[in-house]
């Protein structure tokens, strides 16, 4: 499966990316929601795991409306310090899962997993 990894932080990318190819996942990391758009408009993506709070004129929120919004039907998981606020205590539909940075590996395979199932 492709999942779709967004989130400003390098290293947090590079770790996902990591954990992610070694269970047999196929990453693609975008730094911004800017750039998560445009793989989304050219490739088939099956999960995106998305921080909400980036900087830039679009953050992580903005996106996760606006892909609500398109009619995108991808499943996405909220990964995130930032758990508590009113963005994720009121998420629309296409939010399958929350989970609070750092996040155990175990968890966050698991989330994806079941998931990617239920989609």
């Amino acid at each position: 499966s492709r999942v779709l990894i967004v989130d400003d932080e390098a290293t947090i990318r590079q770790f996902m990316i990591e954990v992610l190819s070694r269970f047999d996942f196929s990453p693609v990391p975008a730094s911004d929601a800017a750039e998560a758009l445009q793989i989304l408009d050219r490739e088939t993506i099956d999960l995106v795991l998305l921080d909400l709070h980036m900087p830039g004129p679009a953050d992580g929120e903005d996106l996760l409306y606006l892909l609500r919004d398109r009619g995108d039907d991808i499943p996405i998981i909220i990964v995130s310090g930032w758990v508590d606020d009113d963005a994720t205590r009121e998420q629309p539909d296409c939010v399958h899962a929350v989970l609070k940075k750092p996040v155990a590996v175990e968890t966050l395979l698991s989330t994806i997993r079941r998931v990617l199932e239920e989609a």
